[in-house]
């Protein structure tokens, strides 16, 4: 598998359980680039560069739909995926989730 897998806000994921695939937020992909980064600050190993890239790619269509969730056309963010489909609302949050995300990756660019 590649890309990230992200679990999904409909339910706890228990121990010894596989991850369904529910429903996907924009939110869990941006703190988890925000996460790499703080990881990227403190040690400064490029693995972390390299998964903040992938995590960020998500919004590009490398999740498990193959569907783009960042909307080149309005600038927004779809509200994330659903079990089959993405979820074609463009709430504030997940736009702010997208931008948070964006501008974080790209502060790195140049360090690879």
């Amino acid at each position: 598998k590649n890309g990230i897998e992200v679990i999904s806000n409909k339910n706890w994921l228990q121990k010894g359980q596989e991850a369904g695939p529910l429903g996907e937020q924009p939110i869990d992909v941006a703190y988890t680039i925000l996460a790499l980064s703080n990881f990227y600050e403190a040690f400064r190993d490029e693995e972390y560069l390299k998964k903040m890239k992938t995590a960020f790619n998500w919004f590009l269509g490398d999740n498990r739909l193959h569907q783009i969730i960042y909307n080149p056309c309005t600038g927004g963010c779809y509200d994330g995926l659903e079990e089959t489909h993405v979820n074609l609302n463009q709430g504030s949050e997940s736009t702010v989730c997208y931008l948070m995300a964006r501008l974080t990756v790209e502060r790195y660019e140049n360090e690879r």
